[in-house]
């Protein structure tokens, strides 16, 4: 009974959210576009900042996107949230700790994660890639920027969820290299099985580009090897100490 409560309730929320976030579609999206707009507003080698649209159910479909993916994160912290005040009561202490550890962090790393994307990573990126433009247009080719609303939408979705996934990725393998010693011995033994992970998870979360895949790649194993070795030095110093 309690488990079909709490799923409705779940259920309840994701309606009644999707019917929200729809209301106020237009003022989500400024908010999404507002700090690319505002880091571009005042540089008087930028032109004004605008997005075109070449479909007639291009602007729905986009709003449908972004509804979506509004929606489902919240939904999804929701949901972790009923399924940890659900299995509370079964719950050893230590257990809890450690469970209510990995949920709060999980939830402060996607909030600064989602922070840092919107204010500093999407605008720095968009500024970056602009500018590869000429600044003085020569007399065989004139290049001219239109964005599309739709594949601004896209590209804005890609960073968030490339740099939560990082952070909630790197986030839990320190955590579980901090539980025990045996968390660390069974990583050690594994190592192999970790780096073609890594390889496997930047092919799914960079574009079709060998040399892109195999950056990201060497980032997350260079990152790995560091949390290994700092657990390592602590590890060592408590023997010490003891």
């Amino acid at each position: 009974m309690e488990i079909k409560n709490r799923l409705f309730i779940i259920a309840f929320n994701w309606f009644f959210s999707i019917l929200i976030a729809y209301k106020y579609k237009e003022v989500l999206l400024f908010i999404i576009i507002e700090p690319c707009v505002l880091y571009n507003s005042g540089r008087p080698t930028v032109t004004v900042l605008y997005f075109i649209f070449t479909d007639v159910t291009e602007i729905f479909s986009l709003y449908v996107q972004l509804v979506i993916f509004l929606c489902f994160q919240g939904t999804f912290f929701f949901a972790a949230n009923h399924f940890f005040f659900f299995v509370n009561p079964a719950l050893f202490k230590a257990e809890y700790f450690y469970i209510s550890l990995f949920v709060g962090t999980g939830a402060s790393l996607w909030i600064i994660s989602t922070l840092l994307v919107s204010y500093t990573i999407v605008p720095l990126t968009w500024n970056f890639f602009l500018s590869f433009r000429p600044t003085v247009p020569a007399q065989s080719i004139n290049l001219h920027f239109e964005a599309k609303l739709n594949e601004y939408l896209i590209f804005y979705m890609q960073l968030h969820y490339l740099f939560v996934c990082y952070l909630e990725f790197f986030a839990f393998s320190f955590l579980l290299l901090s539980y025990n010693k045996m968390n660390f011995c069974y990583i050690k033994k594994f190592r192999k099985l970790y780096f073609y992970a890594f390889v496997f998870f930047s092919t799914l979360l960079t574009p079709p580009d060998i040399i892109s895949q195999l950056i990201v790649a060497f980032i997350l194993i260079v990152l790995y090897e560091c949390l290994t070795l700092l657990f390592l030095f602590k590890l060592s110093y408590i023997n010490l100490i003891r």
